[in-house]
């Protein structure tokens, strides 16, 4: 049985977004076609580009549905009155394709104006979650482990 992870994403990206870094992320979500030069992964390593983030249907092995979305944050522009884009992204992948999906995101996050929390990462194997935590000098991974619960909430 292979091992899937539920992967989730939400950042701010710069209102600065370059053309061509502008288009890759649209063409990433299946949104535009692919570009000439897709430079988000060493794609020839993986043997083809494809449209990691392309969503839209039922997640293949967890609950809730694979979606992506993309547009500008026009409630919350930055201090100098710019529009940064507001993405979010929640995708099923394949163990054979983490390790891609990895290199989209840290391609993402160099991009991203986002500081703190970015999102998760969950594996079907373990069902461990590890947090996705950007700084000013890159992300990381964090673990996830039971903790006090410090409050529950019921219903009926």
């Amino acid at each position: 049985m292979s091992d899937y992870y539920d992967l989730f994403l939400t950042v701010d990206l710069s209102p600065d977004l370059s053309e061509p870094a502008l288009q890759e992320v649209r063409w990433l979500l299946g949104q535009a076609e692919m570009p000439s030069a897709p430079s988000s992964a060493d794609w020839k390593t993986w043997g083809y580009p494809w449209q990691v983030f392309a969503a839209g249907s039922a997640s293949h092995a967890f609950e809730g549905a694979d979606v992506s979305l993309l547009v500008p944050a026009v409630d919350r522009p930055d201090r100098n009155g710019a529009v940064p884009w507001a993405l979010t992204v929640r995708i099923c992948v394949h163990e054979d394709e983490f390790g891609v999906v990895m290199e989209v995101v840290e391609w993402l996050l160099r991009h991203a104006t986002t500081e703190g929390w970015a999102g998760f990462v969950r594996d079907t194997a373990s069902g461990d979650i590890q947090h996705i935590v950007r700084h000013h000098g890159g992300f990381d991974v964090v673990d996830v482990r039971s903790a006090e619960k410090r409050f529950r909430i019921s219903w009926s």
